[in-house]
């Protein structure tokens, strides 16, 4: 092969990634660069419109970190995340087991209301709690009246923080199931029936086979889903901002509702980006676990 040839060869992978390399660079790579680079001035709303830049060094972390407010937005933050990613993991693995044990129209039915719950747009998922809860015409309250459960007519869920943050929870649970639920199934599958026959003819139980054999072959499928969970639990935005909007009393304020309202509410877009760069780095500490994680799975 001449050296020409050769060298061309050698480049043609490279002119291939070129435009996803573009891409990547212009909407993850710039605006992150912007974000970070907005984190050191003084913006707010009367510097955008006079499109006027202060730098201000890291006025804007000392002030995020000093911010009693953040203080308490980001354990909440976190025990939310893994209260959903706990929950999520417990009955998506309840499911995955149902869906190995049913017949096959039953899965079939069963994995189809998965993928319908999957697909939804996050905003009407949204919407559709917020009506089930609805303290005079919710099918909540209604059937929790019918049933004897509570005498729950006119009972408002979005009064208190607490019910409302179990509103939230049931809303972000019931979103990521579905893939929870289908990744640990195709897991199951994974696993030789062998082990489990052998294990009912030494005497052991279901639950013991899950804990001893199942759980143990599908760690690193856990791991990546227990990763992935929590980096979407904890940047999770607009299932609240559209069911409780932080309320009440910003209650179920998390670092998401948290960074809009300084951003966008009060105009302190410098202030924002400090917040979330600290985010975006606390995720960025995930995500290592995740890649760690595949990187084990892999070996």
């Amino acid at each position: 092969m001449r050296p020409a040839s050769r060298s061309r060869s050698r480049a043609l992978p490279y002119v291939l990634l070129l435009p996803a390399a573009l891409g990547i660079l212009g909407t993850l790579v710039y605006p992150v660069f912007q974000l970070v680079a907005l984190s050191f001035q003084r913006e707010n709303l009367a510097d955008l419109i006079r499109r006027t830049t202060t730098w201000v060094g890291l006025d804007n972390y000392t002030r995020t970190l000093t911010d009693p407010q953040f203080w308490t937005v980001l354990p909440r933050t976190i025990a939310f995340a893994l209260t959903c990613a706990g929950l999520t993991l417990l009955i998506g693995t309840l499911c995955a087991l149902l869906l190995r044990a049913a017949s096959p129209w039953a899965r079939l039915a069963l994995s189809s209301g998965l993928v319908v719950a999957w697909a939804t747009p996050v905003f009407i998922g949204a919407v559709i709690w917020r009506w089930l809860f609805d303290s005079e015409f919710g099918v909540v309250n209604h059937l929790l009246t019918v049933t004897g459960l509570c005498e729950c007519r006119g009972h408002g869920w979005f009064l208190t923080g607490g019910q409302a943050t179990f509103v939230l929870v049931v809303i972000i649970v019931w979103g990521a199931v579905p893939f929870v639920a289908l990744s640990v199934y195709g897991g199951l599958l994974t696993v030789p029936p062998e082990l489990h026959e052998a294990a009912r003819v030494d005497g052991a139980g279901a639950t013991r086979i899950f804990f001893s054999i199942t759980f143990p072959l599908l760690r690193p499928v856990y791991t990546i889903l227990l990763v992935l969970s929590l980096i979407w639990d904890m940047k999770v935005f607009p299932q609240i901002w559209f069911t409780t909007k932080g309320g009440p009393y910003e209650s179920t304020v998390m670092l998401g509702v948290y960074i809009y309202n300084k951003g966008i509410n009060a105009s302190q877009f410098g202030a924002a980006s400090s917040i979330a760069v600290l985010m975006t780095l606390l995720l960025v500490g995930l995500s290592w676990l995740y890649v760690r994680a595949l990187r084990q799975e892999a070996s």
